[in-house]
């Protein structure tokens, strides 16, 4: 195994030429992991990193298994904040800055019914909400700690579709009695480290891992390192979970549809 660090070369801002800039170099590093047939563990400050995961491997045949606390599902036309990575799963699964992902490497879009969005509870603004409703993504909200479907029923549908996935974990899907260092405003309610770990295992013993992202850890928000030792414990569990036998194979075995 090995660690690659990527430093902003400039002054970062929340954009979309911003992320073209580190995702480029996400992606080469991905590619040359996963050419090493090592799993590609992400460590990110952002969700739109997932482009440059993606972005780096044949994803055709890849559903996705997103955990965060919002749906980052917003497009340039429906976002109030203009924050670009709100529309992180919007890019990958085809709605928007299509030519942008495609100057990064391989742009072709997720299928929204290849795509399980787990720990939802914040939406913002209505169009957000009205455009997952019209989607055909997979939702399960977490409210008062409790997820309103069962998780399990909802990957077992996805497995049918597609053996390899790419997992995304955004440390706010976390509640903030375990997790208030993340970017955004903590949002009450969400999983604690116990289910989250559940959860990655119950994803790494159905599908085939590609790679995985824990996101969206802030130290300067965290609280007497509290983040910190439970992002560690979710890499612990990702990498004994799914990197040990669950690697996906390159080329994979089934087209996501």
């Amino acid at each position: 195994s090995s660690v690659v660090r990527i430093d902003r070369t400039e002054s970062f801002r929340d954009s979309a030429s911003a992320s073209r800039v580190v995702n480029t170099k996400v992606q080469k590093a991905v590619k040359n992991a996963i050419g090493l047939r090592q799993l590609p563990l992400i460590l990110a400050g952002s969700c739109d990193v997932s482009m440059g995961v993606l972005a780096a491997f044949d994803h055709s045949r890849c559903g996705v298994v997103w955990i965060d606390a919002h749906a980052d599902f917003n497009t340039p036309e429906s976002t109030v904040s203009g924050f670009f990575a709100g529309m992180s799963l919007a890019v990958i699964s085809g709605h928007c800055y299509r030519s942008l992902w495609a100057e990064i490497g391989d742009s072709t879009p997720v299928p929204e019914a290849a795509v399980v969005l787990l720990g939802l509870r914040d939406l913002s603004p209505a169009a957000e909400r009205e455009r997952l409703t019209a989607s055909s993504i997979r939702v399960v909200g977490w409210r008062d700690g409790k997820p309103d479907r069962d998780v399990g029923q909802v990957l077992d549908v996805l497995a049918k579709r597609v053996h390899e996935v790419y997992l995304h974990v955004d440390m706010d899907a976390l509640d903030p009695r375990v997790a208030p260092g993340v970017v955004d405003e903590p949002v009450p309610g969400g999983l604690s480290l116990e289910q989250m770990q559940e959860t990655i295992r119950a994803v790494c013993t159905r599908f085939g891992v590609h790679a995985a992202t824990v996101a969206t850890y802030n130290p300067e928000r965290d609280r007497d390192g509290i983040t910190l030792r439970t992002g560690l414990a979710l890499i612990e569990t990702l990498v004994r979970s799914c990197g040990q036998g669950r690697l996906a194979a390159p080329g994979g075995a089934r087209r996501a549809r």
